[in-house]
């Protein structure tokens, strides 16, 4: 019976050792790999710094937005960021991450987009799983367009370029980062008819939850959390 406990208290310490496996959204500048392939990231940074501090071991990995969901609710992933749908059993944090969906057009373009009702009758690129997460009326509003959502950010923006669709949609920051990139600063313009929307991470594990809380209290509080933000990422 000694030797049983022994053993119990063994596998409890090694289960306890197990990195946490943290999937992260591939979608710079949030979370991305940079020229040394190291992942890097607004979103990685905040999460790294709050788990480090709380003394929590992580293995990060970037996912397609799809691919993120789908693991995190098989229960493949102990944390997934950011997480836009409810799952029965998780535990959420506070919501951190800010993100306003924008229209774009190219800079040339002579579209003016003011309301929903601007986008029907147009040729639309979005991202993946758009219209469930930007709600029933622009979910109703595309289908009076042409409308198809992509998951690869270089199509995205070949489409829109090329001229075989008139808008793209997608995060603010996101789009910027990618334009300022590849096309110049001043490729694109963007019309801000959509609200922002805050977004948390998610854990199986009500403890991380609580942990997490604590250290993005701290993070805000003492200045941090806008330093990483401010932080030039090109």
């Amino acid at each position: 019976m000694k030797y049983l406990v022994v053993l119990l208290s063994l596998l409890c310490a090694l289960v306890q050792a197990a990195p946490l496996k943290v999937g992260l959204h591939d979608s710079a500048p949030w979370a991305y790999r940079n020229a040394q392939g190291e992942i890097t990231g607004l979103d990685y940074e905040i999460i790294k710094t709050i788990l480090q501090r709380e003394g929590i071991e992580a293995e990060f990995e970037l996912y397609s937005y799809s691919r993120l969901l789908k693991l995190f609710s098989e229960k493949k992933l102990d944390m997934a960021s950011p997480v836009a749908v409810p799952y029965p059993g998780a535990f959420y944090s506070q919501p951190y991450f800010t993100v306003l969906d924008v229209v774009v057009t190219k800079s040339s373009s002579p579209l003016s987009i003011n309301s929903l009702k601007d986008l029907e009758g147009k040729t639309i690129v979005a991202y993946q799983q758009a219209s469930e997460v930007l709600g029933p009326d622009f979910a109703a509003t595309v289908k009076k367009a042409h409308y198809l959502e992509e998951a690869d950010r270089v199509q995205q923006f070949e489409l829109l370029m090329n001229d075989r669709v008139q808008l793209m949609i997608g995060d603010a920051k996101v789009l910027a980062y990618y334009a300022t990139k590849h096309y110049g600063a001043k490729s694109i313009k963007s019309h801000q008819i959509l609200p922002s929307v805050d977004y948390p991470a998610a854990f199986w594990n009500r403890g991380l939850q609580a942990k997490f809380n604590a250290g993005l209290l701290h993070l805000t509080e003492s200045g941090e959390f806008d330093q990483i933000h401010a932080k030039p990422r090109l």
